[in-house]
C-alpha cells in the first residue's frame, strides 16, 4: 500500500516539472520577433492651425475639426500642422487645400515607420452675402465690396412702390426681409444678411431704376409765367389746354417735355393749329414702346364783361402786388365773365365784350417809375394810357359808347386822358381848369408808412356832412357797415403805400369851392357826378375821396361845364386818395378790413354792370 502512495506523489512532481518546462519553452517562443515594433506616438498630429485658430484633435478617432470665421474661403486654406520631430505629413503643412468639397485626409509618417491617417474637417460660419437678386427677369448687379445692388427694370415691369424681388443668400445665413416680400423701391431699400455665428452681418443697399414709360411730362405754350400749361392725363392719353378768352388757337407753339431718352412726334416747338380739333402726339421711349396723346385746346368760356387791364402780359405776371391782388380777386369772383387785357393790346376788338373795366395799380414800393408834378400828371400813367395814345383813344371811344370803368390808385389821372375832366396842368388853377390841388407823395417811390398800429384805421368818410347829402344807403355800400356811423373802414395794416394826388377843394375854380354840402353839390352839378366821401377823419366836405362820374349825354344840370363832352354814355367810378385805405395788398402785414375792400369793389362792379348805358 505504501508503495502505491509513493508512486502517486512522484507522478505529481513530474507532472509539475513538465508544465514548468512547457511554460518556459512557450515564453521563449513569444519574444522571438523577426522585426522591430514602431512607436506610434511619433506619427500623430500634435496641432492643426488655420490662421490664429486651432483645430480640435481626437487621436482615438484620428480626426481634426475647425470652424473658421464667417466668410472664409474654405477652398483656399493653408493649415499649419505641428508633428513629432521625425514625422512628415501629406499633404504638407502650409499647402493650399480645398475643403469646399468635404473633409481631406492627411497621412502622418514617422521615420521609425509609424504611419497614421487623420481626417480633417474644415468649415466656416455662413458668409453673409446676397448671391443673386432679381425682379422678374431683370438681374441685379451685386457689389459685395460696396454693399450695393443695382437693378434696372423695364417701364412695364411693375409698380416700383410694390415690387417683390427674389434673391438667394449664402448657406448658414438669414436675412431680415425674406425673398419674395413686396417692398417700395421708390428710394433705395436696405437688406441685412446675418451669419449663423450670430454677430457677423452685411448690409446691402438696393437701388432700383425703372426705364421711363413713353410719357409727356410737360406741355406748355412758353417759358414765362403767362404760358398755358396743359393738364396731362396719362391714363386717358389726353392733354387739355385752356386759354384765356379770345386767344388764337390756330397758331399754338407748344414746348413739350418727355421722359428721359424718349422722343416725340411732332417735335416740340412746332406751331400747330388747334382750332379745328385735337392734335395727336406720339412718344417713343428707349425700349421702343409708344404712346399717343390726343391734345385739345379750348378758350375759357367767358362773357368778357369784367375786364382788368394791366401792364404785363397776364395776371400772374403783374409786377405791382396791389394790381395783381385785385386782378386775381376779379378772376376768382367772376370766373364766367373775367378777362384780362394788357395795356399794349387795348383796342376796339379786345374791348368788344367788356362791360366794366378796372384800372388799378399802386407802386411806391415797387417803384415802377410812375410819378407826377404839379405841371405834369401824365407821368403817373404808362405811355399807352396817356392822352392821344391809340390805346387811350380806344378806351375813350369805348367809354363814350357806354363802357363803365373803375379807376383807383396811381392811374386816377386817366380821367384827364379820357377827356372826362378838362385840365391843363401846364396852366394855373382857374375856372374850367380842374387840376389837382395836392401833389403829396408824388415821386416814383411815393410814401410808405411803416409800423402803423391796428388802431390807426383808414377809410372813406361817409357822414352826411362829407357829401351833398346822405349816401350811406347807396347800392355801392350794400352789406357794409360804417364805424360809429361815420366812415367805411378799409385799412389798418402795419405797412401802407401812400399817394396824396387829389382834389382837396376847388379853390379858384368853383364857388363855393369848399367845404360844405353846397360845395359838394356844385361839384356834382358841374361834372354830372356823385361825390362819395373823403378821408375818414374829416368832418366836412373837404376832399374828394371817391367820385362816380356819370353819363353826360342825358340832361345835365344848368351848372354843367360845357367844356365836358356831352357824348359820354359810360360811367367812371374813381377812388382818388390812397389815405382812404384802398390798398389791395398789405405788404406782408395784416389788414383786418380786407373783406370791406373786396365787397366795396364788388358792389361798385355790380353797380356799373347794372347800368343801362345803351352800350353800342
Amino acid at each position: 500500500m505504501k508503495t502505491i502512495k509513493l508512486n502517486s506523489a512522484l507522478s505529481k512532481i513530474l507532472l509539475s516539472l513538465f508544465a514548468l518546462v512547457f511554460i518556459v519553452v512557450a515564453c521563449d517562443e513569444d519574444d522571438n520577433f523577426q522585426d522591430s515594433v514602431p512607436d506610434y506616438a511619433e506619427a500623430i498630429i500634435r496641432s492643426f492651425k488655420v490662421g490664429d485658430k486651432f483645430a480640435t484633435i481626437n487621436h482615438t478617432t484620428a480626426t481634426t475639426s475647425i470652424t473658421l470665421p464667417a466668410g472664409t474661403n474654405i477652398s483656399n486654406v493653408k493649415p499649419q500642422i505641428n508633428l513629432p520631430e521625425a514625422a512628415s505629413v501629406t499633404p504638407a503643412s502650409g499647402s493650399t487645400i480645398d475643403f469646399s468639397q468635404g473633409p481631406v485626409t492627411f497621412v502622418v509618417e514617422s521615420s521609425n515607420g509609424a504611419k497614421r491617417t487623420y481626417t480633417a474637417y474644415v468649415g466656416a460660419f455662413g458668409a453673409p452675402r446676397i448671391l443673386t437678386f432679381s425682379v422678374g427677369e431683370n438681374q441685379g448687379t451685386i457689389d459685395d465690396g460696396e454693399g450695393t445692388i443695382a437693378i434696372e427694370i423695364g417701364s412695364q415691369d411693375g409698380d416700383v412702390t410694390n415690387l417683390s424681388p427674389t434673391f438667394t443668400i449664402a448657406v448658414g445665413t438669414t436675412v431680415d426681409v425674406a425673398s419674395g416680400v413686396s417692398r417700395d423701391f421708390t428710394n433705395p431699400v436696405k437688406y441685412t444678411v446675418l451669419s449663423n455665428d450670430g454677430f457677423t452681418a452685411r448690409e446691402y443697399l438696393v437701388t432700383l431704376t425703372q426705364l421711363p414709360s413713353p410719357f409727356i411730362t410737360n406741355f406748355r405754350t412758353g417759358e414765362d409765367i403767362c404760358s398755358v400749361t396743359g393738364v396731362i392725363d396719362n391714363d386717358a392719353s389726353t392733354i387739355e389746354l385752356t386759354f384765356p378768352a379770345g386767344s388764337n388757337l390756330a397758331a399754338v407753339t407748344p414746348l413739350i417735355e418727355v421722359t428721359e431718352g424718349s422722343t416725340i412726334n411732332p417735335e416740340s416747338g412746332l406751331t400747330q393749329d388747334f382750332s379745328s380739333g385735337p392734335v395727336e402726339y406720339t412718344v417713343t421711349n428707349v425700349e421702343g414702346l409708344t404712346k399717343t396723346y390726343s391734345v385739345s385746346a379750348q378758350t375759357i368760356a367767358s362773357s368778357g364783361e369784367v375786364v382788368f387791364i394791366g401792364a404785363e402780359e397776364c395776371v400772374n405776371a403783374l409786377v405791382d402786388d396791389d394790381a395783381k391782388a385785385a386782378a386775381l380777386y376779379l378772376q376768382q369772383e367772376y370766373p364766367a365773365d373775367f378777362s384780362y387785357v394788357q395795356f399794349s393790346n387795348i383796342s376796339a376788338s379786345t374791348l368788344t365784350d367788356a362791360k366794366v373795366i378796372m384800372l388799378y395799380y399802386l407802386t411806391p414800393l415797387e417803384d415802377l417809375g410812375f410819378g407826377a408834378s404839379p405841371t405834369d400828371i401824365s407821368t403817373m400813367l404808362p405811355l399807352e394810357l396817356r392822352a392821344g395814345a391809340l390805346q387811350a383813344e380806344a378806351l375813350k371811344t369805348w367809354a363814350k359808347n357806354g363802357g363803365d370803368m373803375l379807376i383807383a390808385g396811381d392811374p386816377t389821372p386817366f380821367l384827364f386822358s379820357l377827356g372826362r375832366v378838362p385840365a391843363d396842368f401846364s396852366q394855373p388853377r382857374a375856372p374850367g381848369n380842374y387840376v389837382y390841388s395836392e401833389f403829396g407823395c408824388a415821386g416814383s417811390t411815393g410814401c410808405v408808412d411803416t409800423g402803423k398800429p391796428p388802431s390807426d384805421i383808414w377809410g372813406l368818410g361817409m357822414r352826411d356832412s362829407n357829401n351833398s347829402g346822405p349816401r350811406q344807403g347807396d347800392a355801392i355800400f350794400s352789406g357794409l357797415t360804417f364805424e360809429n356811423g361815420e366812415f367805411l373802414a378799409l385799412q389798418n395794416s402795419a405797412t401802407r403805400e401812400v399817394r396824396l394826388i387829389w382834389w382837396q377843394h376847388f379853390d379858384g375854380i368853383l364857388n363855393p369851392s369848399c367845404c360844405g354840402q353846397d360845395a359838394a353839390l356844385l361839384f356834382e352839378q358841374t361834372f354830372t357826378a356823385t361825390k362819395y366821401g373823403t378821408l375818414s377823419f374829416i368832418g366836412d366836405a373837404f376832399g374828394y375821396g371817391a367820385v362816380e362820374w356819370k353819363r353826360t349825354d342825358q340832361g345835365n344840370d344848368a351848372n354843367f361845364d360845357t367844356q365836358i363832352p356831352t357824348d359820354f354814355k359810360g360811367h367812371v367810378f374813381s377812388i382818388e386818395n390812397t389815405i382812404i385805405g384802398y390798398e389791395w395788398d398789405s405788404n406782408g402785414t395784416v389788414n383786418d378790413y380786407q373783406g370791406n375792400i373786396e365787397l366795396f369793389t364788388k358792389n361798385i362792379i355790380e353797380h356799373l354792370r347794372g347800368l343801362n348805358n345803351d352800350k353800342d
